[in-house]
């Protein structure tokens, strides 16, 4: 495998301003600068739940992944991307080691992967992360009634990381000395076990900073058998969440990382267009705000949260016993790929775009397999766009435009339910 070494060499040298030495925090990419092509996926493999990491590239081209726990690699295996520029790998197939954590290797930047994990009364999604950040949040957990919430911290660099957490509840800031100082060995991920350290909490804002080397955090919780997996995001001061049609509950979430107050303002793009200020508040420091957006409108329609001071902004599903966690969108662009998104034959998947822009824009989607089929859409502006994906196993979907979009996609398989965003294809137009 003398050419993955190769092209993981020639990438990391050529974003040598993005990813750091091992003992550095990584900066955020500038708006137009394309991320280095590697993504850290959290993954499981048991007896009741399997995970694939669905792969959407803009080329045709092999790509590599590793799992790695324990200190090194627990077993890697190559993909390519084919004329569909889409691949999904079993993660039982490369190793099954339980709650770890894989390296994917792009054949270029322009390339996005997604976590899957399914089972007979599980489904969760996310979009993995690129860039570990120094500092992000999580928001969306709680542990009441015996909710289990874990945060995995994922090291894939060849040196030892150390995060501390700082935690938020309803009854303010929390302390503990278990959330300090966490080592996470070189090429190795650790699950802490939030609800065993803090439990009873209705909600918990959890902000995870490295104080030395570099981590990438991601979430997970249960109910009523379903799991969600979510990715903790850098705090921002801008946020978008278009909703498909859901029959359960549909929460904005809106976790503060300041221990200051932050004022709020929720612009709704729906069926009558765009609405600004539609709802007003303040979170108090450290504090979460809470929207079930279905008590707006029961139609398609999207959010954006705009706030005084960064906060970190998540989109929650619940309904029939299932759950579904995900990370919110910080910016508009005009193209996406949606890893993921009709991923399972025997899962009901559901597509929301949302037109930020003032002009009509034309979106042309493709569910990305072997036989990829695309369709174009004419969507007004501030308005929402609403696919039923087909009932076909997909790896992803991508999104072209000539305007500023942003999607969104829900999936069901019996109660369980999954949600997730997608990854821009930004320019330096």
């Amino acid at each position: 495998m003398k050419w993955v070494t190769a092209i993981l060499v020639l990438a990391l040298g050529a974003a040598a301003a993005l990813l750091p030495e091992a003992e550095a925090p990584a900066p955020r990419p500038e708006p137009g600068i394309a991320s280095p092509p590697v993504a850290v996926c959290p993954t499981e493999e048991g007896a009741t739940r399997s995970s694939s990491l669905d792969v959407m590239s803009t080329i045709a081209g092999v790509g590599q992944v590793t799992i790695f726990s324990g200190g090194g690699s627990a077993g890697s295996g190559s993909f390519d991307t084919g004329a569909s520029g889409s691949a999904s790998v079993p993660v039982g197939e490369i190793a099954a080691v339980g709650s770890a954590a894989a390296l994917v290797e792009f054949p270029t930047s322009e390339s996005a992967t997604a976590s899957v994990t399914t089972g007979p009364t599980v489904l969760s999604a996310e979009t993995c992360s690129r860039i570990p950040d120094s500092q992000v949040i999580v928001g969306g957990g709680s542990t009441i009634n015996d909710i289990p919430l874990r945060l995995q911290l994922m090291n894939p660099y060849s040196a030892t990381a150390v995060a501390d957490i700082t935690a938020f509840s309803e009854s303010g800031r929390e302390s503990s000395e278990a959330l300090r100082s966490i080592i996470v060995p070189a090429r190795s991920s650790v699950v802490v076990d939030i609800g065993s350290i803090l439990s009873g909490r209705e909600t918990l804002n959890l902000i995870v900073e490295a104080t030395r080397g570099s981590i990438v955090t991601s979430a997970s919780t249960e109910v009523g058998g379903d799991q969600a997996v979510w990715r903790a995001v850098a705090p921002e001061q801008t946020w978008y969440v278009p909703f498909p049609v859901f029959s359960g509950s549909r929460e904005v979430v809106i976790a503060s990382s300041t221990a200051n107050d932050v004022a709020y303002q929720i612009d709704v793009f729906g069926p009558g267009g765009l609405e600004e200020a539609a709802i007003e508040g303040t979170i108090s420091g450290g504090g979460q705000v809470v929207i079930n957006v279905s008590e707006i409108s029961q139609a398609a329609l999207a959010v954006r949260v705009v706030t005084t001071a960064p906060v970190g902004v998540f989109a929650r599903l619940t309904g029939e016993g299932g759950l579904g966690i995900a990370a919110a969108s910080p910016q508009p662009t005009n193209d996406w790929l949606v890893p993921g998104a009709g991923s399972g034959a025997d899962t009901a998947g559901r597509l929301a775009v949302v037109n930020v822009g003032v002009e009509v824009t034309d979106v042309t989607v493709t569910e990305v397999r072997e036989s990829s089929r695309s369709r174009i859409f004419q969507v007004q502006p501030g308005q929402i766009l609403e696919v039923e994906l087909d009932a076909v196993n997909s790896d992803g979907v991508s999104i072209a435009s000539d305007g500023q979009v942003v999607p969104f996609w829900i999936a069901r398989r019996g109660a369980a339910v999954a949600v997730s965003g997608g990854f821009p294809l930004l320019t330096n137009e």
